[in-house]
Protein backbone atom coordinates (compact mmCIF):
# COMPACT_ATOMS: atom_id res chain seq x y z
CA UNK A 1 0.00 0.00 0.00
CA UNK A 2 1.44 3.18 -1.08
CA UNK A 3 1.64 6.49 1.44
CA UNK A 4 -0.79 7.87 -0.27
CA UNK A 5 -3.18 4.98 0.26
CA UNK A 6 -2.42 4.71 4.01
CA UNK A 7 -2.89 8.79 4.21
CA UNK A 8 -6.17 8.26 2.85
CA UNK A 9 -6.73 5.19 5.12
CA UNK A 10 -5.90 7.02 8.07
CA UNK A 11 -8.27 9.89 7.37
CA UNK A 12 -11.16 7.56 7.42
CA UNK A 13 -10.78 5.72 10.15
CA UNK A 14 -10.23 9.29 11.87
CA UNK A 15 -13.43 10.01 10.29
CA UNK A 16 -15.45 6.87 11.30
CA UNK A 17 -14.16 7.25 14.37
CA UNK A 18 -15.32 10.49 15.17
CA UNK A 19 -18.96 9.60 14.11
CA UNK A 20 -18.82 6.43 16.49
CA UNK A 21 -17.62 9.07 19.08
CA UNK A 22 -20.40 11.60 18.57
CA UNK A 23 -22.97 8.76 17.89
CA UNK A 24 -21.82 7.55 21.89
CA UNK A 25 -22.07 11.11 23.33
CA UNK A 26 -25.38 11.19 21.69
CA UNK A 27 -27.40 8.34 22.66
CA UNK A 28 -29.04 7.81 26.47
CA UNK A 29 -29.34 4.55 28.35
CA UNK A 30 -32.11 2.38 27.34
CA UNK A 31 -34.78 2.36 29.99
CA UNK A 32 -38.61 1.36 29.85
CA UNK A 33 -41.11 3.52 28.17
CA UNK A 34 -42.19 5.84 30.63
CA UNK A 35 -45.67 4.66 32.38
CA UNK A 36 -47.84 7.72 31.54
CA UNK A 37 -46.83 7.51 27.78
CA UNK A 38 -47.80 3.78 27.94
CA UNK A 39 -51.05 4.36 30.00
CA UNK A 40 -52.08 6.75 27.16
CA UNK A 41 -51.46 4.15 24.34
CA UNK A 42 -48.76 6.84 23.16
CA UNK A 43 -45.89 4.27 21.58
CA UNK A 44 -44.16 5.71 19.13
CA UNK A 45 -41.33 7.89 19.82
CA UNK A 46 -40.40 11.17 18.60
CA UNK A 47 -37.89 12.31 19.76
CA UNK A 48 -35.28 11.11 22.75
CA UNK A 49 -32.09 12.21 23.69
CA UNK A 50 -29.52 13.14 26.17
CA UNK A 51 -28.73 17.13 24.76
CA UNK A 52 -25.23 18.43 24.91
CA UNK A 53 -23.89 22.33 23.69
CA UNK A 54 -23.03 20.76 20.27
CA UNK A 55 -27.12 20.46 20.06
CA UNK A 56 -27.15 24.41 20.41
CA UNK A 57 -27.51 27.00 17.53
CA UNK A 58 -25.88 29.96 19.28
CA UNK A 59 -26.93 32.22 16.64
CA UNK A 60 -30.19 31.63 16.35
CA UNK A 61 -29.64 30.04 12.92
CA UNK A 62 -28.94 26.19 11.92
CA UNK A 63 -31.39 24.19 10.38
CA UNK A 64 -30.49 20.80 11.48
CA UNK A 65 -30.05 22.15 15.52
CA UNK A 66 -32.05 20.59 18.06
CA UNK A 67 -31.89 23.51 20.41
CA UNK A 68 -31.72 27.59 19.82
CA UNK A 69 -30.61 30.05 22.25
CA UNK A 70 -33.77 32.07 21.94
CA UNK A 71 -37.23 32.73 22.46
CA UNK A 72 -39.53 34.72 19.53
CA UNK A 73 -40.57 37.58 22.53
CA UNK A 74 -37.09 37.60 24.36
CA UNK A 75 -34.30 40.00 23.35
CA UNK A 76 -32.03 37.18 21.36
CA UNK A 77 -28.16 37.29 23.37
CA UNK A 78 -25.80 34.41 22.18
CA UNK A 79 -23.94 33.82 25.95
CA UNK A 80 -22.29 30.81 24.68
CA UNK A 81 -20.73 30.87 29.01
CA UNK A 82 -24.47 30.08 30.05
CA UNK A 83 -24.44 26.49 28.38
CA UNK A 84 -21.73 23.96 29.24
CA UNK A 85 -21.59 20.19 29.96
CA UNK A 86 -21.83 18.76 33.63
CA UNK A 87 -19.16 16.07 34.67
CA UNK A 88 -20.97 13.50 33.68
CA UNK A 89 -22.09 14.91 30.17
CA UNK A 90 -25.51 16.51 30.75
CA UNK A 91 -26.35 19.81 29.08
CA UNK A 92 -26.25 22.64 31.99
CA UNK A 93 -27.90 25.52 31.80
CA UNK A 94 -26.84 28.50 34.09
CA UNK A 95 -28.95 32.00 35.35
CA UNK A 96 -30.04 33.31 32.85
CA UNK A 97 -30.04 30.89 30.32
CA UNK A 98 -33.04 30.26 28.08
CA UNK A 99 -33.42 26.93 24.65
CA UNK A 100 -35.85 26.61 22.39
CA UNK A 101 -36.37 23.25 19.46
CA UNK A 102 -37.62 26.30 17.46
CA UNK A 103 -35.66 29.32 15.94
CA UNK A 104 -36.45 33.03 16.57
CA UNK A 105 -38.26 32.70 13.06
CA UNK A 106 -40.64 30.23 14.67
CA UNK A 107 -40.53 27.91 11.70
CA UNK A 108 -39.50 24.10 12.80
CA UNK A 109 -36.75 22.78 13.63
CA UNK A 110 -34.73 19.25 13.44
CA UNK A 111 -37.11 18.18 16.51
CA UNK A 112 -40.57 17.47 15.63
CA UNK A 113 -43.54 19.76 16.99
CA UNK A 114 -46.01 17.81 19.11
CA UNK A 115 -49.45 17.61 17.51
CA UNK A 116 -52.80 18.50 19.70
CA UNK A 117 -54.94 16.89 17.02
CA UNK A 118 -52.91 13.38 17.40
CA UNK A 119 -52.04 14.04 21.00
CA UNK A 120 -48.37 13.36 22.75
CA UNK A 121 -46.48 12.51 26.03
CA UNK A 122 -43.26 14.61 27.18
CA UNK A 123 -40.78 13.79 29.75
CA UNK A 124 -37.80 15.71 30.87
CA UNK A 125 -35.40 14.66 33.19
CA UNK A 126 -33.38 17.75 35.09
CA UNK A 127 -31.44 18.50 38.37
CA UNK A 128 -30.21 21.38 39.68
CA UNK A 129 -27.20 22.55 41.56
CA UNK A 130 -29.02 22.85 44.94
CA UNK A 131 -32.60 23.73 46.35
CA UNK A 132 -32.87 27.15 46.56
CA UNK A 133 -36.48 28.36 46.62
CA UNK A 134 -35.36 31.59 44.14
CA UNK A 135 -34.18 29.28 41.75
CA UNK A 136 -37.07 29.64 38.72
CA UNK A 137 -36.55 26.74 36.44
CA UNK A 138 -38.85 25.76 33.99
CA UNK A 139 -39.39 22.80 31.54
CA UNK A 140 -42.59 23.74 29.30
CA UNK A 141 -44.27 23.96 25.67
CA UNK A 142 -45.64 26.61 23.77
CA UNK A 143 -47.37 26.23 20.38
CA UNK A 144 -45.83 27.85 17.48
CA UNK A 145 -48.77 29.18 16.18
CA UNK A 146 -48.28 31.61 18.75
CA UNK A 147 -45.90 33.94 17.05
CA UNK A 148 -45.24 37.62 15.63
CA UNK A 149 -47.45 36.60 12.73
CA UNK A 150 -50.44 35.89 15.42
CA UNK A 151 -50.97 32.30 13.47
CA UNK A 152 -52.76 31.63 16.70
CA UNK A 153 -56.00 33.65 15.05
CA UNK A 154 -58.65 32.14 14.28
CA UNK A 155 -62.21 32.71 12.41
CA UNK A 156 -64.71 33.61 13.57
CA UNK A 157 -63.02 35.74 16.18
CA UNK A 158 -61.83 39.54 15.18
CA UNK A 159 -57.98 40.36 13.87
CA UNK A 160 -55.76 40.26 16.23
CA UNK A 161 -57.40 38.56 18.80
CA UNK A 162 -55.26 35.11 20.04
CA UNK A 163 -56.01 32.30 21.53
CA UNK A 164 -53.83 28.84 22.87
CA UNK A 165 -52.27 27.03 25.41
CA UNK A 166 -49.24 27.33 27.54
CA UNK A 167 -48.13 23.82 29.20
CA UNK A 168 -45.92 24.05 31.87
CA UNK A 169 -44.47 20.73 32.66
CA UNK A 170 -42.39 21.50 35.59
CA UNK A 171 -41.35 24.74 37.33
CA UNK A 172 -39.26 25.02 40.26
CA UNK A 173 -40.11 27.79 43.93
CA UNK A 174 -43.80 27.81 43.33
CA UNK A 175 -44.15 24.86 45.36
CA UNK A 176 -42.26 22.26 47.68
CA UNK A 177 -42.46 19.50 45.31
CA UNK A 178 -43.27 19.93 41.24
CA UNK A 179 -45.70 21.75 39.83
CA UNK A 180 -47.29 21.38 36.52
CA UNK A 181 -49.94 23.82 34.76
CA UNK A 182 -51.80 24.35 31.56
CA UNK A 183 -52.60 27.98 31.21
CA UNK A 184 -55.55 28.73 28.62
CA UNK A 185 -54.84 32.62 26.88
CA UNK A 186 -56.89 34.26 24.71
CA UNK A 187 -57.68 38.12 24.10
CA UNK A 188 -55.78 41.28 21.98
CA UNK A 189 -52.29 41.82 22.92
CA UNK A 190 -51.23 43.13 25.72
CA UNK A 191 -54.49 42.64 26.93
CA UNK A 192 -54.23 39.04 27.25
CA UNK A 193 -56.67 36.75 29.94
CA UNK A 194 -55.82 33.45 31.28
CA UNK A 195 -57.77 30.95 32.63
CA UNK A 196 -55.24 28.72 34.80
CA UNK A 197 -55.58 24.76 36.13
CA UNK A 198 -54.82 24.37 39.73
CA UNK A 199 -52.06 22.01 40.96
CA UNK A 200 -51.25 21.04 44.31
CA UNK A 201 -48.79 24.01 45.94
CA UNK A 202 -48.61 22.01 49.02
CA UNK A 203 -47.22 19.22 47.92
CA UNK A 204 -44.10 17.12 49.50
CA UNK A 205 -40.90 18.90 49.57
CA UNK A 206 -38.35 17.53 46.75
CA UNK A 207 -34.79 17.50 46.46
CA UNK A 208 -34.26 18.84 43.21
CA UNK A 209 -30.46 17.98 43.01
CA UNK A 210 -31.26 14.16 42.12
CA UNK A 211 -32.48 13.66 39.18
CA UNK A 212 -36.38 13.57 38.43
CA UNK A 213 -38.37 13.20 35.65
CA UNK A 214 -41.25 15.52 34.83
CA UNK A 215 -43.75 14.86 31.94
CA UNK A 216 -47.31 15.61 30.48
CA UNK A 217 -49.35 13.77 28.68
CA UNK A 218 -52.56 15.68 26.24
CA UNK A 219 -55.33 13.42 25.45
CA UNK A 220 -57.13 15.35 22.61
CA UNK A 221 -60.11 13.21 23.15
CA UNK A 222 -60.88 14.23 26.23
CA UNK A 223 -59.11 17.49 26.40
CA UNK A 224 -57.21 16.60 29.25
CA UNK A 225 -53.17 17.01 30.53
CA UNK A 226 -51.95 14.66 33.16
CA UNK A 227 -49.05 16.08 34.92
CA UNK A 228 -46.54 12.76 35.78
CA UNK A 229 -43.67 12.99 38.17
CA UNK A 230 -41.29 10.17 38.52
CA UNK A 231 -44.15 8.08 36.68
CA UNK A 232 -46.52 8.88 39.21
CA UNK A 233 -49.68 11.32 38.51
CA UNK A 234 -49.48 14.45 40.05
CA UNK A 235 -53.15 15.27 38.86
CA UNK A 236 -55.19 15.86 35.84
CA UNK A 237 -55.85 19.15 34.30
CA UNK A 238 -59.49 19.87 32.47
CA UNK A 239 -61.76 22.15 32.18
CA UNK A 240 -61.26 25.76 30.78
CA UNK A 241 -57.87 25.29 31.38
CA UNK A 242 -57.32 22.80 28.49
CA UNK A 243 -59.32 24.48 25.59
CA UNK A 244 -60.57 23.05 22.66
CA UNK A 245 -58.12 25.27 20.27
CA UNK A 246 -55.45 22.95 22.04
CA UNK A 247 -56.29 20.76 19.01
CA UNK A 248 -55.47 22.48 16.40
CA UNK A 249 -51.92 23.69 17.54
CA UNK A 250 -48.50 22.24 17.57
CA UNK A 251 -45.95 22.85 20.35
CA UNK A 252 -42.46 22.93 20.58
CA UNK A 253 -40.38 22.71 24.19
CA UNK A 254 -38.30 25.42 26.01
CA UNK A 255 -36.19 25.04 28.84
CA UNK A 256 -35.59 27.87 31.04
CA UNK A 257 -33.13 28.64 33.93
CA UNK A 258 -34.66 32.01 36.07
CA UNK A 259 -35.09 33.53 38.94
CA UNK A 260 -38.27 34.28 41.35
CA UNK A 261 -36.39 37.31 42.61
CA UNK A 262 -33.52 37.35 44.09
CA UNK A 263 -31.38 36.51 41.13
CA UNK A 264 -29.05 33.58 43.34
CA UNK A 265 -26.62 31.96 40.77
CA UNK A 266 -27.53 28.23 39.91
CA UNK A 267 -27.53 25.69 37.07
CA UNK A 268 -30.30 23.79 35.35
CA UNK A 269 -29.15 20.29 34.35
CA UNK A 270 -31.25 18.86 31.85
CA UNK A 271 -30.20 14.78 31.10
CA UNK A 272 -32.57 13.29 29.02
CA UNK A 273 -35.69 14.69 26.95
CA UNK A 274 -38.25 12.03 25.46
CA UNK A 275 -41.71 12.45 23.73
CA UNK A 276 -44.16 10.12 22.24
CA UNK A 277 -46.91 9.91 19.96
CA UNK A 278 -50.11 7.38 19.02
CA UNK A 279 -48.62 4.83 16.23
Amino acid sequence: MSLVDLARTWKLLVVVGDLLLAQAADACDDGPMPIGAAELQYTKVAFDFCPHTSDIALDGKGATARLYNETWWDKAIPAPSLYSESTDGSLAISLGGVLASVPRAMVGGSLPLLSGDRGFFVEFETSLSDNDPDHFSAVWLMPIEHNQRQEDSYPPDPRGFERWIEIDVDESGFAPGPMGTTLSWSGIWPKYERVRSNPNLYNEKIDRTVRHRFAAGFNPEKLTVTFWYDDKIQYVASGPSVPEIARKQNFYIILDATTHKLGHPYTLYIHRIRAYVPE
